[in-house]
């Protein structure tokens, strides 16, 4: 079974703005939506940088000492 076959697919609109995604960056499909998950993921913090701190985007009235 070739490496394309295990690829998940996704409805067309998704995958012609991966593949615009992957090609504005000069990188291949499955390492556009690695980097597209990892960003999201930090993003929502569901993973974590390395780097203390709150990220700007999540940072409000609350979490400001």
């Amino acid at each position: 079974m070739s490496q394309i076959d295990n690829a998940m697919q996704f409805d067309p609109d998704v995958e012609n703005a991966l593949s615009a995604y992957a090609g504005s960056r000069r990188i291949h499909r499955e390492d556009a939506v690695k980097q597209i998950l990892r960003d999201w993921l930090l993003n929502e913090g569901f993973l974590h940088s390395g780097e203390q701190g709150i990220p700007p985007e999540k940072l409000n009235a609350s979490n400001d000492d």
